[in-house]
């Protein structure tokens, strides 16, 4: 076997350990954690991180900031899912989100961008996201009971997704240049195989909620390709993917301690209203009660 066949297979295997690793978790611990969960850059990550092995950085620069400009497609696929999934099949939902997704790619992919374009681009979609779907996101603050457990079958699924992903953008990216490298790697193969399998098993509306509480955290991860963008050809391939992870995982925990916080704001006044009520039906049974009138 060929050094060469070797290391595409290594490289599929390792990103699609990866992304397994994170689905799985996510399903285990919940909507919420997996919204937060299948958002980082699980699948993006392997393909930059064996890109910037193969290509010099100024190749991974512009592969960057033609995903971070790209992102706001994944924005729109998010939108148009959430919007669809809570009372459609999978076919009529996704199938749209996936080609709202190839209508922004495409006119992406043909325009020079720039750090500060690219992410006036992001603002504008992600905030008109963000504001369609609050109600939503809203709905999946609450505690939730945990998503039902992967099968075998759905985890060689998702395994194999991501190795051809991997190795497909890897093969075609001396042939079609950073920017249109870019393009397709910010293509979200996680969420793709997330939603596909999950909307089967959970009901569109229990997805139009994940996906409208993903939208926030893929805002994050078009943070981190610019974080990638801006510094690797200043500060090498390692330190700045290190970054550029950083900046994901950051971004995740702030979400994250924001939810908690009006979660635990709710659960103390539903606590305290019980209370009150309780108070209120004691004090009517004393006034109430022929023993208590007699004391």
């Amino acid at each position: 076997m060929s050094a060469l066949v070797v290391a595409s297979l290594v490289r599929a295997l390792t990103a699609a350990t990866v992304v397994v690793l994170a689905s799985v978790l996510a399903e285990v611990l919940g909507p919420l954690w997996g919204a937060l969960v299948i958002s980082l850059p699980v699948t993006a990550g392997p393909v930059y991180v064996f890109m910037a092995l193969e290509h010099e950085t100024g190749f991974v620069a512009g592969a960057a900031l033609n995903g971070f400009a790209a992102n706001a497609a994944t924005g729109l696929l998010l939108l148009t899912y959430a919007r669809l999934a809570t009372d459609r099949s999978l076919l009529r939902s996704f199938g749209p989100a996936v080609l709202a997704w190839l209508a922004a790619a495409l006119p992406i992919a043909a325009v020079t961008w720039t750090p500060l374009t690219a992410f006036l681009l992001n603002v504008a979609v992600y905030g008109v996201g963000m504001a369609l779907v609050r109600p939503s996101a809203r709905s999946v603050l609450a505690p939730a009971a945990a998503v039902a457990r992967p099968r075998p079958r759905d985890l060689l699924l998702r395994a194999a997704a991501v190795a051809l992903f991997v190795s497909g953008v890897l093969a075609v990216s001396a042939i079609l240049g950073p920017a249109r490298t870019g393009v397709i790697a910010a293509y979200p193969v996680t969420l793709t195989s997330a939603f596909v399998i999950l909307h089967r098993r959970l009901g569109g509306a229990a997805m139009a909620r994940m996906a409208a509480m993903t939208i926030r955290g893929v805002f994050g991860f078009g943070l981190t390709l610019l974080t990638l963008h801006l510094s690797i050809e200043r500060w090498g391939a390692p330190a700045a993917l290190a970054t550029a992870l950083l900046v994901s995982l950051v971004w995740s925990a702030g979400l994250l301690a924001l939810q908690r916080r009006p979660a635990r704001a709710q659960a103390a006044r539903t606590v305290a209203r019980n209370r009150a009520t309780s108070e209120e039906r004691y004090s009517d049974w004393r006034d109430s009660s022929p023993e208590a009138d007699r004391t």
